[in-house]
């Protein structure tokens, strides 16, 4: 891994190609001017015998093979320079993943089609690593994004515990894209903005001083509220600890949903000790 410049992963799936989130992963690499990692999980050698026909097997491995090939050259295509690697690793995609993410910067896959009901008997991979990443997920929907240069970048923050590491994601990426950033906070209204809360969000504007950044508060069951908000939105960053409204419902219901009906890419922030210090995210 360049350690210096750092490295984005992106899951291709060998037999469905993913194009708005090959495309996306690129150009977050590209921004960041780290190296694209795209990687293909497939059934280990001595899986078919036991779980595949041997042909179907071999099917998997060539397309994942030639989805890689694909990929990478269309990313090359739309970032001229961009540094792409490619690897397909025997195994199961949450694990894959979950370990190239382990010196990454980002995860990036794309979102489940599958119903909640085939999901709860299934699995699935972004349910999976929502909970288990150890780095910032994203999630792209998998039609094509139409967000415009003026469509914000969206902090959805609840608690003090979930709100460092969504803010510091969201203003890295706002200051990266050039694109206001709106904070927005999934409590009642009448609760109020927490101390801790406003004195981090006071740190962050302090670090990135052209970021424009409006505060908004949300109304309604969040589910419903920041689905509609991603259709206007460029991306929306959720955190992933503490004990908040989003936090505690965002590996049931919320998170799962958001995921399937967001009209724009989903960032689960994961924290660091370095989020402010250095402006990582």
């Amino acid at each position: 891994m360049n350690s210096t410049h750092g490295r984005v992963v992106a899951g291709i799936a060998p037999a469905d190609f993913r194009l708005p989130m090959i495309l996306w992963a690129a150009g977050e690499a590209a921004a960041r001017a780290a190296e694209l990692y795209l990687v293909t999980a497939v059934p280990p050698v001595a899986a078919p015998e036991q779980y595949l026909p041997s042909e179907t097997a071999e099917t998997l491995r060539d397309a994942g093979r030639e989805h890689l090939v694909d990929a990478a050259g269309r990313a090359r295509a739309a970032h001229p320079g961009l540094f792409v690697m490619t690897d397909v690793i025997a195994g199961t995609a949450v694990d894959v993943l979950r370990h190239a993410g382990s010196e990454a910067d980002l995860i990036v896959i794309g979102a489940d089609d599958q119903s909640p009901f085939a999901e709860a008997i299934t699995g699935s991979v972004p349910g999976s690593l929502l909970t288990t990443s150890p780095c910032p997920l994203a999630v792209v929907p998998h039609a094509e994004l139409s967000g415009t240069q003026d469509a914000p970048v969206i902090a959805a923050v609840d608690e003090a515990g979930t709100s460092q590491a969504a803010l510091a994601y969201a203003f890295a990426a706002a200051n990266r894209s050039g694109r206001p950033l709106v904070v927005l906070r999934c409590l009642p209204a009448e609760r109020g903005e927490s101390t801790a809360q406003a004195l981090t969000l006071t740190a962050f504007r302090q670090l990135y001083p052209d970021v424009t950044v409006t505060e908004d508060v949300a109304a309604g069951d969040p589910k419903d509220v920041l689905a509609q908000r991603s259709r206007h939105a460029a991306l929306l960053v959720l955190g992933s600890r503490g004990h908040g409204r989003i936090t505690s419902t965002l590996f049931g219901s919320v998170g799962r949903d958001l995921i399937r009906r967001s009209g724009c890419p989903v960032v689960v922030a994961r924290p660091s000790a370095g989020d402010i210090a250095e402006g990582t995210g």
